[in-house]
């Protein structure tokens, strides 16, 4: 056992199979960024906690979130059928006879901890559907209206560089770029030629001083943009091309309002509006289930849960001959398209 919730015990062998087949994903797809086999062992958060640690606090807050759910399906009509159950049983079993003996002692998987994850997910998903369902959907255009203007960041020929992320405020790389007079002095200059030639033609900027032109939509919310771009923004009319803009912290821009009223922008935003407010009501509601739950977790047998030292294989597609590999494969977990749960369970990546 290796927690308790409102006095249900939760095994250990459950824990550390959704925690395995967590980590192989992880492994699989994220070593190769993070440091290969030490990445488990590496705090990226900066708040004292390993890699591992920090997936299983995650997969443990999973648990007890899946079970609280599970307590409060009457509450929302959700049922599991049996014939859900039927086929979450036989994928577990198909599970088992599709990987290699050692991978499953490694994952600690047995058909009835695997049937038993499959549950837990499927149970998420429709208390999760059933959850957001409560949401209002009604988004006003006044609430998500969006302007989109173009914009040019200006920087000197032999400083140009590739970059999405012109629309913050202050970094450290342009405090360093204009660290004397001489060089802020004749980034200004330059910046004053480039505003007067987009006032004659925007568009012919990008060529003509080798700057990209990007596009950028805000609304009423609007905090990412560099503030003084968005305030010259909002004074503008459609087609009107503004005057040279510098921001605070030394960067120059030259915008150009495309539209007052972005019609494909707005509805983006409306979608987004929406999903944020399903977010928020989904996690309002967990949490309401948490503050009254009795969760007691036993930290001395989570330490027995251990990505460290794993050697698995994820093939992309049964028919595919090419597999993703972290180390010298100890075993394969395979996607087989026919180990699928109801309503779209895939039991394997």
């Amino acid at each position: 056992m290796v927690a308790t919730l409102n006095g249900k015990e939760i095994k250990l062998g459950l824990a550390n199979f959704i925690a395995q087949y967590n980590a192989v994903t992880y492994d699989a797809y994220y070593s190769a960024y993070m440091g290969g086999a030490n990445m488990w062992s590496q705090d990226y958060s900066g708040e004292g906690k390993t890699m591992e640690d920090t997936v299983k606090d995650q997969v443990m807050d999973t648990i007890e979130t899946n079970y609280l759910l599970e307590e409060h399906m009457a509450d929302y009509k959700v049922e599991i059928t049996e014939e859900e159950l039927a086929a979450m049983k036989e994928a577990a079993a198909n599970f088992i006879k599709g990987n290699e003996p050692a991978a499953i002692e490694r994952m600690t998987a047995t058909e009835d901890v695997v049937a038993e994850m499959l549950r837990l997910d499927t149970i998420q998903r429709k208390m999760h559907d059933a959850i957001i369902a409560e949401v209002d959907t009604d988004v006003s255009d006044e609430e998500a209206a969006q302007r989109t203007f173009s914009y040019y960041s200006i920087t000197l020929p032999e400083e140009s560089k590739e970059s999405t992320k012109e629309s913050m405020d202050a970094s450290e790389e342009v405090e360093k770029e204009f660290s004397t007079e001489e060089k802020k002095a004749e980034l200004k200059d330059y910046a004053e030629q480039v505003a007067d030639s987009a006032k004659q033609d925007f568009d012919a900027v990008a060529d003509s001083y080798s700057l990209t032109k990007s596009t950028y939509s805000y609304g009423l919310d609007e905090d990412s943009f560099a503030k003084e771009v968005i305030a010259k923004a909002d004074k503008l009319k459609e087609g009107e091309i503004s005057d040279l803009i510098e921001t605070e912290n030394g960067q120059y821009y030259v915008i150009r309002l495309d539209s007052e009223f972005d019609k494909t922008a707005t509805e983006n935003k409306k979608d987004e509006i929406v999903s944020k407010r399903q977010s928020d009501h989904y996690k309002e509601i967990c949490d309401e289930y948490k503050k009254d739950a009795k969760w007691s977790v036993k930290e001395n047998k989570k330490k027995n849960v251990t990505f460290i030292g794993n050697q698995y294989t994820i093939k992309v597609n049964e028919k595919d001959t090419e597999s993703v590999e972290n180390t010298e494969s100890m075993s394969d977990i395979e996607n087989a398209t026919e180990l699928v749960a109801p309503e779209d369970t895939e039991l394997v990546q």
